[in-house]
């Protein structure tokens, strides 16, 4: 056995796992654990400005692969460590292993508040702080078994539903020499996912057979299985339409005939017309949230609908809607069996034409009345516009762009108007919606997919929190463009506010004596962070700022004037509910 520190021991392993980049924000808790990864792991890492911006940086860069090696941080204690609680848990909740290593104080000066310690009621405690928000989150408490702590946490990151993990690692612990063999990585985590019943499949297709209007719902754990190739074989063998979750945009090309693009509140009309009148509907890694849903609206099951619910989570299958049949199982595993039963068993659909042709009359009607949006003459500029100008000149360029939306606005916009024909389009709008996830997403995304551009939609509000990670990407000479959506408000909330209380608070930022709206300098600010700028007053001005940007590989900022004055998108079928259906008050 070979002497070496624990730190030392568990960069070993990480080297051996075949990382390539730790995340980190320097600190004197995690000294140990940064010398051993950089020095003696020889792992690549990329410095932050913020501990979040480490987390969503390392969330990004999973998407792009969706295999291992899993992405790791490395954090310090006290505020460094807390100060990555909003962005672990937008990766808990979107389904993104990472390991998180965390600094601690040494463990002689623990209950005695040592210099940033959780220290007067519990300081053995504060991984309870991340238990409701990771797949697991432990503290080491001994030199000797701190490699074995945290290969149990890398597994339980990637088995099942994956997740973030928090491993936190004191100091001393860190630093103590201990004789170990780093073992085998594979022996760790190579796994076979959960295949699917038979007798469950067996079912399935015989209600999928039956089906006058089948429908298709998938979400992230179509990506997360790489099952892109099986659901675009099941939707062509079997004839089904397929609509996604906004997280999982793109799983499906938009551009094939069988898509329906995205059903959720700001989905496609024809999507939610197809989600709300299917006989049957198919879920497949997904989970069935407010946002999917529009509030729990679109279905009525299991009077109008059955459903067939496959999902690699136990947890989810029956959380919201009673299934006809529900099956554990990884979704491309999972789509797999329904596609080879179906084959054996020689079934054909019955009337599948006429249901198809429902939906594209459905659609002709939509497009005939939404899509003028995405020709607004609007100056500010109109959000449709903007995405649908945005598509375009991606489409033109480099459809296999990576594109990150945040969260606002802009999210009422993008689900409809947006055509992703590939599965690089990811978003934190799944369930937990961070403000400020696109800017450090870029950097995350160019390095996890470096031989395609990187586009980003981020609200004005959305970039002052965390634009300045994009120093990050000047450091590292990594291009990038962010669309910045300036309106000075924080629109995503005012038409809602106005809709329940005819009035707002707190939602348009102003000079408080003269009334008019105020931002920083949205210019500036990505001058002074070493990015390219361009203004873009008018409609006409985007298309060619976007493809000089595109094609300058640099990291570019786009400030373009936003419209504050229209209402938001939102599918036409949940138009009685208002703006949002949201539950202002209490009822029984």
């Amino acid at each position: 056995m070979e002497k070496m520190t624990s730190a030392q021991a568990i960069a070993r392993f990480l080297k051996k796992m075949g990382t390539e980049y730790y995340f980190l924000y320097n600190g004197h808790a995690n000294w140990g654990l940064l010398d051993a990864l950089e020095y003696d792991g020889r792992i690549k890492g990329i410095r932050t400005r913020h501990e979040c911006h480490a987390i969503h940086m390392a969330d990004s860069y999973w998407r792009m692969k969706r295999k291992l090696p899993i992405p790791v941080t490395c954090t310090t204690t006290g505020p460094g460590n807390y100060n990555t609680i909003a962005a672990i848990a937008e990766a808990f909740f979107d389904s993104i292993p990472m390991l998180c290593l965390m600094g601690a104080g040494p463990t002689k000066w623990f209950e005695r508040g040592g210099i940033q310690e959780t220290y007067r009621y519990g300081p053995d405690e504060f991984t309870s702080i991340f238990k409701p928000i990771t797949k697991k989150a432990v503290m080491v408490i001994r030199p000797d078994t701190a490699l074995n702590t945290v290969i149990q946490a890398y597994k339980v990151a990637v088995t099942g539903r994956p997740g973030p993990v928090v491993v936190h690692i004191p100091m001393d612990i860190q630093n103590t020499p201990i004789e170990c063999d780093i073992p085998d990585a594979a022996l760790w985590v190579d796994f076979h996912p959960p295949a699917p019943d038979p007798t469950g499949i067996s079912r399935a297709i015989e209600l999928i057979r039956d089906a006058q209007r089948p429908f298709c719902y998938v979400s992230t754990g179509i990506h997360n299985a790489q099952a892109w190739g099986e659901l675009k074989e099941f939707a062509e063998k079997i004839q089904i339409p397929v609509a996604t979750s906004f997280s999982a945009k793109g799983a499906l090309p938009e551009n094939h005939p069988l898509s329906l693009g995205v059903c959720d509140r700001a989905g496609t009309g024809y999507s939610v017309n197809a989600a709300v009148n299917c006989d049957l509907l198919i879920g497949i890694g997904t989970h069935f949230n407010d946002l999917n849903t529009a509030g729990w609206t679109f279905y009525d099951i299991p009077r109008k609908q059955k459903l067939i619910h496959i999902d690699i989570d136990p947890t989810e299958i029956g959380r919201n809607y009673p299934t006809e049949v529900g099956i554990q199982a990884d979704a491309r595993l999972g789509l797999r069996g329904l596609i080879e039963a179906w084959e054996k068993r020689g079934f054909k659909r019955k009337a599948p034409q006429d249901w198809l042709k429902q939906i594209a009359q459905w659609k002709k009607e939509w497009k005939d009345e939404f899509l003028p949006l995405t020709q607004s003459d609007l100056s500010p500029l109109h959000y449709a516009r903007i995405v649908a100008d945005t598509s375009e000149v991606i489409n033109e360029i480099d459809p296999q762009t990576t594109v990150i939306c945040d969260t606002g606005m802009v999210m009422n916009f993008a689900p409809a108007f947006f055509q992703s024909n590939n599965h690089y389009f990811i978003t934190c709008n799944g369930q937990f919606c961070q403000m400020g996830f696109s800017p450090p997403a870029v950097i995350g995304c160019k390095l996890g997919r470096p031989d395609h551009p990187v586009v980003a939609f981020c609200g004005d509000q959305s970039f002052i929190m965390t634009g300045m990670s994009l120093a990050t990407a000047t450091e590292y000479g990594l291009s990038g463009v962010v669309i910045v959506l300036n309106n000075r408000t924080v629109q995503a909330e005012v038409e809602g506010a106005k809709a329940k209380f005819e009035r707002t608070v707190g939602d348009q930022y102003r000079i408080e004596k003269t009334g008019e709206l105020w931002n920083p300098d949205i210019s500036l600010i990505g001058k002074a962070l070493g990015a390219e700028v361009a203004k873009v007053n008018r409609p006409q001005e985007l298309k060619p700022a976007l493809r000089e940007a595109l094609k300058s590989d640099k990291l570019y900022v786009l400030d373009v004037e936003t419209d504050i004055t229209q209402k938001r998108y939102s599918t036409p079928l949940i138009a009685k509910f208002g703006t949002m259906p949201f539950p202002y008050t209490w009822t029984e």
